[in-house]
């Protein structure tokens, strides 16, 4: 949520433009992910950007066997274009062996808290 305020305590609104331009910017920032299993981070494939219905950006991870078994995943992070870290959330997926792979949405939802 963005909020915004100007010297003297007045309330500013970013116009739709703004917001618009927040979230293209976030498209064209993130650049790669890694995924962490145990004490090891490995990376994993940026499957596709998109925005979706209601304005929010998602951003699919292709989570394939890049390690063999069963394996929980513990964390996923993403990256932007100067591979700075940019975004961290803990999880805690279960991948089974038998499984081809792990389609994974971020959904990131910019506006102005009102």
């Amino acid at each position: 949520m963005l909020t915004t305020t100007k010297k003297g305590g007045g309330r500013m609104f970013l116009t739709e433009e703004a917001i618009e331009g927040y979230k293209k910017y976030t498209e064209n920032v993130i650049k790669s992910a890694d995924i962490k299993i145990g004490e090891t981070y490995y990376p994993t494939t940026i499957h596709k950007k998109e925005r979706l219905e209601n304005g929010s950006v998602a951003i699919y991870l292709l989570i394939d066997h890049t390690i063999e078994g069963d394996v929980t995943i513990s964390e996923i992070r993403l990256f932007d274009i100067d591979d700075k870290i940019w975004l961290v959330k803990p999880e805690n997926i279960i991948r089974k062996a038998m499984q081809e792979g792990v389609l994974y949405r971020f959904t990131i939802d910019i506006k102005e808290n009102e």
